[in-house]
């Protein structure tokens, strides 16, 4: 795995972990750092695969990760048809990146 991909995964990482954090006390001014931060890899991600593919990944990476998030942590139930938008997410994920 390429240094660039890497820290595409970590920015979809930091923004996952973000939104988790969106149920405990953590001080408003700690959320906005971190998404002071995202904006960062944001740009990062932009500058090494262009605006259409850089930020369609971060987009996806941010909804499997939200997904996750919502299933495990919050207890959401996933419908067969939330599945199948997941896995074609995946897809356009890898076809992206090709």
């Amino acid at each position: 795995m390429s240094t660039d991909n890497l820290i595409v995964l970590a920015i979809s990482l930091l923004e996952n972990f973000v939104l988790a954090l969106m149920k405990t006390d953590i001080h408003v001014g700690v959320i906005f750092i971190l998404y002071g931060i995202l904006g960062l890899g944001l740009r990062f991600i932009i500058q090494k695969k262009g605006i259409v593919a850089g930020n369609a990944t971060y987009d996806i990476l941010g909804i499997l990760g939200s997904s996750l998030i919502a299933f495990f942590y919050f207890g959401d139930k996933l419908k067969s048809i939330n599945i199948l938008g997941i896995l074609l997410a995946i897809v356009a994920l890898f076809l992206l990146n090709m």
